[in-house]
């Protein structure tokens, strides 16, 4: 994990602020869910161009720093046509 993401907070923001970040993608429902002092859950779906979103699923640790995710799954999904 990018030593920039050191807490809870910087993940976060990061997360919320990818739309602007990356302007291929068109919209993104990410929601970071705190599930305690040392636990949180990134789940929603970013959708891009050329008609494909990706579906995420992470978890992200907390209770010593630097942060990790300690479990991800991605899944890329292309539009039918």
């Amino acid at each position: 994990m990018n030593s920039d993401f050191r807490t809870a907070e910087d993940y976060e923001l990061f997360l919320y602020s990818l739309p602007e970040q990356f302007p291929s993608i068109r919209r993104s429902t990410l929601t970071f869910v705190r599930l305690g002092a040392s636990l949180a859950r990134v789940v929603g779906e970013l959708f891009f161009d050329s008609d494909f979103h990706v579906v995420v699923r992470e978890r992200f640790v907390y209770h010593r720093l630097p942060a990790v995710l300690d479990w991800y799954g991605w899944l890329r999904s292309m539009a039918r046509r």
